[in-house]
């Protein structure tokens, strides 16, 4: 049969690869496999000797290892016994890892070892035989693949009760409603999959438990042959889990992932949310992780097994647990190195005529220019020859190509001719792009990254530095002023020729330099701690009406409705500002207008959804010291039975002091309901002298302005 790959995993109970491949129909395959993984040190052939069974070979291989890209003795262990050279791996590791072995491969996941080694990829066109010898029939490198003929179904479920009593309520399928008895209700949503044959179930909130309980409920109605995939029972998943990343608590539902049909949950989806099915398929097909799993995945995770996959590809084994500590340096040394991007902190206030400019890619554009990347850092064959790093002493090799700039280079070069497409998937595709390059810079400084490195990004930002100051240095010849400028982008003032400012830039530097367009006016904004010009806070209108608005809290997602709205009406106002009276002019107007929303507020009728707030809890309900409101909608909502772990968002209004519940979740709002309309007129207020902060206006000022009669 010919089809695409709809899904690919390893069955872990079974030892099989699991190949779904969707044709006239869809069908399944699978395969026994021996995963594999190396080991490097002093004593392998006692170790050969001492794990060499039924289960297990061990074959001595030369092989080269990243990041020295040197060629080693290893020894490769491999098993179709999946469990058990997993086991095995960690029972290595854990005796010798950081003594007498080292290992390599250990982590790839079994399923992307197969499709590499097979030469296909998720969402590729292949050819099956009645043998199972699968044949790819296109590249990862096409461009023109298609995933709209993939059936999809959106499906929301609606619980009521608590704990052990929770029963399913509602289900609705693309417009379908299903109401009624409960047996009925899930038999009816399992044929109504099947009959549309859906490949892809897009939920709002499945992985946060609603998908389980309707295979728990199912299984407590003796409803044996229920299922919401292709076949019976889920996919083996991890568990939930609350982690921190870059100082904040994140926290992970164990993912509901179906067999033989793809689940996709909004709430868990980052790249979907901001690039759709096509963006979503653009980096599963590039990273060889599967659609189901990608969905749930960062671009940096992306990003590490796109690199992992080009170093397979070039036979080069992958360090598991990469253990390389950061260079010595002096305190000299640390200064000059350790300095991040370019900064030019802007002066708060209000400017017209603005032209604001941006490297395309700037990082990525460095690392591929520059080939930088820990396989390629200080070279032994180019110490000679090699351009250093601005002002450091790192050097990057001239005579091989880098795993890190190859891959960078391959998704700016996607990128660039997606954009020129124009179509709708191709927009969605660019943008899947956009973040997975955003996150490449960041991954070269990332500890854990396995071909990150701080030297390369101390590099990458001295390159940086180096070309910002360049193009401040041109646009002082060519008639311009520099406003703010911040990593890659500039604000710029005067009367040149911005089109040849930014081709000349991008001619010295090497990475094309973008006019994103002309402000008729741009508020730069103060930093809340030092009363500073802030280098993320600003909001602006472009020549066609358009605005740009960066650091205010209707860019925050915790923020409620009702203060979007305030801020959304002054921006309104603001709009066709022609100078910095008629700004401050249509600022009062604006406020005016505001008063009246304050007004409804003070009432008391305002609407309460328009009220609820988003926190993030930090940690768990015990562990909170201070009562503050996130550690009070924690109580509330275990006091309905209702739990909620460190890292999850907890959603509340705020009602009066003294009324009993000073904090009501939003799962617990009945509709009627008192909110403290003094706490939200101060957060309109505040909302307020964010945007004004820079034109004498103090918060007090703003309340009672909003307060006048």
């Amino acid at each position: 049969m010919e089809g695409q790959i709809l899904d690919c995993y390893a069955d872990t109970a079974r030892n099989r690869i699991v190949l779904w491949v969707r044709g006239e129909e869809t069908v399944k395959f699978e395969y026994g496999y021996r995963p594999y993984f190396y080991v490097q040190g002093t004593g392998l052939d006692d170790l050969a000797k001492q794990i060499a069974g039924e289960a297990v070979d061990t074959l001595f291989e030369s092989r080269r290892t990243a990041p020295s890209m040197r060629t080693s003795r290893l020894l490769k262990i491999s098993s179709d016994n999946f469990r058990l050279l997993r086991r095995l791996a960690e029972d290595i590791y854990s005796t010798g890892a950081h003594s007498a072995f080292t290992l390599y491969d250990a982590d790839i996941p079994y399923e992307q070892l197969f499709m590499i080694d097979r030469g296909v990829f998720p969402l590729a066109r292949v050819s099956v035989s009645c043998g199972g010898l699968v044949h790819c029939m296109d590249s990862v490198s096409d461009m023109d693949y298609d995933v709209n003929a993939f059936n999809v179904c959106r499906m929301n479920v609606a619980i009521s009760g608590k704990g052990s009593a929770q029963r399913i309520s509602a289900i609705d399928i693309d417009g379908t409603a299903l109401r009624g008895d409960e047996r009925h209700m899930l038999l009816e949503a399992a044929r109504i999959l099947g009959e549309k044959d859906a490949d892809i179930l897009i939920t709002e909130g499945g992985d946060d438990d609603f998908i389980r309980q309707m295979y728990r409920r199912a299984a407590a109605l003796s409803l044996h042959s229920f299922t919401l995939g292709r076949e019976e029972g889920m996919r083996d998943s991890y568990g939930a889990k609350s982690y921190t990343t870059y100082g904040r608590v994140m926290y992970r539902p164990s993912p509901a992932m179906l067999r033989g049909r793809i689940h996709i949950d909004t709430n868990n989806s980052f790249l979907f949310l901001e690039s759709g099915i096509n963006g979503l398929a653009e980096i599963s097909r590039l990273s060889l992780i599967g659609l189901q799993q990608m969905s749930r995945l960062s671009p940096g995770t992306a990003i590490s097994s796109m690199e992992t996959a080009e170093a397979l590809k070039r036979g080069v084994a992958v360090p598991w647990k990469k253990n390389r500590p950061e260079d010595f340096k002096s305190a000299s040394e640390l200064i000059v190195s350790d300095r991040g991007g370019f900064i030019y902190t802007p002066r708060p206030g209000f400017y017209s005529d603005v032209y604001g400019v941006d490297f395309s890619s700037l990082y990525p554009g460095i690392m591929e220019k520059e080939n930088i990347s820990v396989d390629t850092l200080n070279c032994g064959c180019c110490s000679n020859a090699a351009a250093r790093a601005p002002g450091l002493s790192y050097y990057f090799c001239r005579k091989r190509k880098g795993i890190v700039p190859a891959v960078a280079g391959m998704l700016m070069a996607r990128r660039r001719r997606y954009r020129r497409s124009g179509s709708a998937e191709s927009h969605d595709r660019s943008n899947a792009l956009k973040w997975a390059l955003v996150t490449s810079f960041g991954y070269t400084g990332y500890r854990n990254a396995k071909f990150g490195s701080i030297e390369c990004h101390e590099s990458i930002n001295a390159f940086g530095r180096e070309m910002l100051l360049k193009a401040a240095d041109i646009a002082d010849e060519m008639n311009f002023s520099i406003l703010h400028g911040i990593v890659d982008s500039l604000w710029l003032s005067g009367n040149g020729d911005i089109n040849a400012f930014a081709g000349r830039v991008g001619k010295e530097t090497g990475i094309p330099l973008c006019v994103e367009g002309r402000y008729r006016w741009i508020v730069f904004l103060r930093n809340r701690g030092n009363g500073e010009g802030s280098l993320n806070r600003y909001y602006g209108e472009f020549e066609d009406g358009s605005m740009k608005i960066r650091g205010i809290e209707l860019r925050r997602s915790d923020t409620p409705g009702l203060v979007r709205f305030a801020q959304d009406t002054m921006l309104q106002k603001l709009r066709g500002s022609s100078d910095i009276g008629d700004f401050l002019s249509r600022a009062s107007a604006g406020i005016a207008e505001i008063r009246d929303i304050v007004r409804c507020v003070g009432r008391g009728n305002y609407p309460l959804e328009e009220l609820v707030i988003t926190r993030r809890t930090s940690r768990n309900l015990s562990e909170y010291r201070t009562e503050n409101e996130q550690k009070l909608a924690l109580t509330a909502l275990r006091s309905a039975g209702i739990s909620r772990s460190a890292g999850e968002t907890v959603r509340f209004v705020v009602a009066p002091e003294g009324s009993g519940g000073r904090i009501i979740p939003e799962q617990l709002l009945s509709g009627g309901e008192l909110y403290d309309a003094c706490y939200y007129t101060g957060l309109v207020a505040r909302a307020v002298y964010t945007m004004l902060s820079p034109f004498g206006y103090t918060e007090e000022r703003v309340i009672s302005a909003l307060r006048r009669s």
